[in-house]
């Protein structure tokens, strides 16, 4: 029989960006020394249904198989969560992001790593596509690329849906996956994957399995620099307090985010004496990662996401995520299985 694997996208009004993506995940080709069945899974997060014009252009003709719902609760955490109800029968779904191109070979690349290597997870790089004008820091800096440098067949202890193949056993035992908690955040896949790597599971990193992103230009500005790393760091602590709440797990946190804040000193300093302007971008995302996994320990974060924007990054949508916030939980993959995961939010609210 034929591996199944479904590539899992979320979306709300990019029309443009969602046609140039799947556009090139249209465009893929499968290992040649591999039997493979692949559809994608579209879900519109808008409940007016907005993605619905441009799937229409990818209907009967088109190499893979394109199923689309709407998710009418706002919120990732929503929508990722239906998404893996939809795959729920599939052997494998890939998440990718509405904002991303796939290049050739990437899809050959991702199945052949899972393949070889045996892995549970399989998780590539992002290369971020900077607009016409961005600062120059932006040119010399990482910040719109993968977090951190690795090499094909390192095992990781986290992972985001960038970019990333996740094996069915995964997401039948650790469910459900995105906590609401994360609505308007962002750190709901690193919630997921930090609980993915405590139950076991192996997550390996493919260097080769590239993907593009369109870096927008309200993601150029230190401003936004600043807010994400603050983000980052909180909704890193939330969520390992989720995962492990305790003294203990608040004695590492606490220790963590004072050495993120301690090497932003020296990235500083260092950055100053030498004269580089990388250690000195690197200085103050540390210290706001930093300040953020502190505020994090009190619950505060950055509610990035809480106010949406229109058509592909546009004007932000009047009413916001706000307007559609309700006390409802997020749908449940499958909730009568039990989980292995042995944290308490394993079958959360």
């Amino acid at each position: 029989m034929s591996t199944s694997v479904a590539i899992a996208v979320i979306t709300f009004r990019r029309p443009a960006l969602l046609h140039a993506l799947l556009t090139s995940l249209q465009a893929q080709e499968l290992p040649e020394d591999g039997d493979y069945a692949i559809r994608i899974v579209v879900v519109d997060n808008d409940a007016e249904g907005s993605a619905k014009r441009v799937l229409e252009e990818f209907g009967a003709g088109t190499p893979y198989a394109i199923e689309s719902v709407v998710e009418p609760e706002p919120g990732i955490p929503f929508a990722r969560e239906r998404s893996v109800e939809l795959c729920w029968n599939d052997d494998a779904l890939v998440f990718v992001d509405d904002d991303e191109v796939a290049p050739p070979g990437w899809l050959t690349t991702l199945l052949t790593a899972w393949e070889s290597t045996g892995a549970d997870v399989v998780t590539g790089p992002v290369k971020g596509h900077l607009p016409p004008g961005a600062p120059p820091w932006n040119h010399y800096s990482d910040v719109h690329d993968s977090t951190g440098k690795h090499i094909t067949g390192e095992e990781l202890r986290k992972a985001y849906t960038n970019n990333t193949l996740v094996s069915r056993r995964v997401y039948h035992a650790v469910t459900p996956g995105f906590h609401p908690a994360f609505r308007y955040t962002g750190s709901s896949d690193l919630h997921f994957f930090l609980r993915v790597h405590r139950a076991g599971f192996r997550i390996v990193w493919c260097e080769e399995a590239c993907i593009a992103e369109e870096v927008p230009v309200g993601r150029t500005t230190l401003r936004w620099l600043v807010r994400r790393a603050f983000r980052s760091g909180s909704g890193d602590t939330i969520s390992r307090l989720l995962i492990r709440p305790g003294a203990i797990s608040y004695v590492l946190v606490l220790a963590y985010a004072s050495a993120r804040v301690v090497s932003a000193i020296g990235f500083a300093l260092a950055g100053l004496l030498l004269g580089r302007k990388t250690h000195l971008l690197k200085a103050v995302r540390r210290f706001f990662s930093g300040v953020g996994s502190l505020a994090g320990i009190v619950g505060i974060n950055h509610d990035e996401y809480r106010e949406r924007h229109g058509a592909d990054g546009g004007e932000p949508v009047p009413g916001d995520l706000a307007g559609g916030a309700g006390p409802e939980s997020a749908r449940l993959a499958d909730p009568g299985r039990a989980s292995v995961a042995d944290h308490p939010d394993a079958r959360l609210p």
